[in-house]
């Protein structure tokens, strides 16, 4: 797949059809009917593996399941990765000759909500 040759690299994305559960803090998709610069993960038959570099979740269970008590529950941002699948994305841009891209009046970066 030509994608292929831009993983670990940014792409602009064009969603379509995106349904609102995939928007918000989970996915880091505020604003659907815009483009979006994504750090590429991988590309598959269903879809692209993008990063979500600011998500946001609270742990509540240690790794033995045991209660984490509520004073000391704290946010934390971590890196994350989704799938967006290819019934979801309009259209792709990509990059050859640029090693490191910024936001542009015309991308928005993924995770990051424009308040």
């Amino acid at each position: 797949m030509f994608l292929d040759g831009f993983i670990n690299q940014k792409v602009q994305v064009k969603f379509k059809n995106l349904p609102d559960y995939l928007t918000g803090p989970v996915t880091g998709i505020y604003e659907p009917d815009e483009w979006y610069l994504v750090k590429l993960v991988k590309t598959e038959s269903m879809g692209i593996w993008v990063e979500n570099p600011c998500y946001k979740r609270t742990k509540i269970k240690e790794e033995d399941g045991t209660d984490i008590p509520k004073v000391k529950q704290k946010e934390e941002e971590c890196t994350t990765n989704l799938l967006i699948r290819w019934e979801y994305v309009s259209s792709v841009i990509t990059f050859p000759n640029d090693a490191s891209l910024g936001a542009d009046k015309q991308a928005r970066l993924i995770g990051f909500e424009i308040k």
